[in-house]
């Protein structure tokens, strides 16, 4: 099944508060398309934020989902959609004709602690891989791990490819592993592993001011090797990377990419960075000046 012309079809999922079934699986759907599939959540009766075991839960698993704010379901929700999924809602929950309607059965996570809650985000992760499999969408199939110095040879080999596209950065060639050692902040530094355990892409921060009234304020950066683009592994780096600072406090996260890459902006506007502005011909490349797009992510689970 598509959404038409090839493209992967819609999926809503609803629930009766929308703040513990439904925003863990249109999370896991999203995290394990890599963004492919557009996917949304809503309730039949929202509550107003979700709930903070489930929050805790999926962040356990790599994912962030505490800035999803529960959403009322509307008629535009449902005709929008291809795929309705409910998740107790019964019959406040109208299909419209032509959708492909699933109802899960799973128990509700409100009120439960997070032993309880950790059996159902894990079914709920394992019905949307089936899912994406009916509906032909391959899974990333990438592992996020830290980031280890037997990693180093393939991090630096990813880095340099990055750096010969000419529209990653002002760098001309990768540094030494000792370097890049030094500079990059222990406790946020990832790799994307492929079955094989071989590294697909990685991510990292380094501080950007000694200052303490910047402390909470990182740099980061993240390459993807070239035979996994498009693969949703950047999705999948940068989902994790950002729930590793949350939970270390950091308030901001920033980044400065070039306009002509144009996967990379899309990439971080739909991981909530926001365009703060342009620097115009802010370096030189070579003999050409380039602009430089400025963008940052407030935490929504600091301050």
């Amino acid at each position: 099944m598509t959404g038409g012309r090839g493209v992967p079809p819609s999926v809503l999922f609803v629930g009766v508060h929308d703040a513990g079934r439904s925003p863990m699986a249109a999370a896991f759907l999203a995290h394990l398309s890599g963004g492919r599939v557009p996917v949304r959540s809503a309730g039949s009766a929202p509550a107003e934020r979700v709930g903070p075991v489930v929050v805790e839960a999926m962040r356990e698993a790599g994912i962030d989902v505490s800035a999803a704010v529960p959403q009322a379901v509307s008629g535009e929700h449902l005709e929008a959609s291809d795929v309705v999924v409910t998740l107790g809602c019964g019959d406040a929950c109208p299909v419209p004709p032509g959708r492909l309607r699933l109802d899960w059965v799973l128990p509700d996570p409100a009120g439960l602690g997070l032993d309880a809650v950790r059996p159902i985000r894990d079914e709920i992760g394992r019905r949307v891989r089936g899912l994406l499999d009916d509906l032909g969408v391959p899974v990333t199939g990438a592992r996020v791990a830290a980031m280890l110095p037997e990693h180093a040879g393939q991090v630096l080999e990813i880095y340099q490819a990055g750096i010969d596209t000419g529209d990653a950065t002002f760098e001309k060639a990768a540094p030494s592993w000792s370097r890049f050692d030094a500079t990059r902040l222990p406790a946020h530094r990832l790799v994307a592993l492929g079955a094989d355990g071989r590294v697909l892409g990685w991510a990292a921060v380094v501080r950007v001011s000694d200052r303490c009234a910047y402390s909470g304020v990182v740099e980061h950066s993240l390459y993807v090797h070239p035979e996994a683009r498009g693969r949703g592994v950047g999705t999948v780096l940068l989902t994790a990377l950002l729930a590793s600072t949350d939970a270390a406090g950091v308030w901001t996260v920033q980044s400065g990419i070039f306009p002509e890459n144009a996967a990379s902006l899309a990439l971080h506007a739909r991981a909530g960075f926001r365009t703060v502005g342009v620097r115009e011909r802010v370096g030189r490349q070579g003999d050409r000046w380039r602009d430089v797009v400025l963008l940052e992510r407030r935490s929504p689970a600091v301050g």
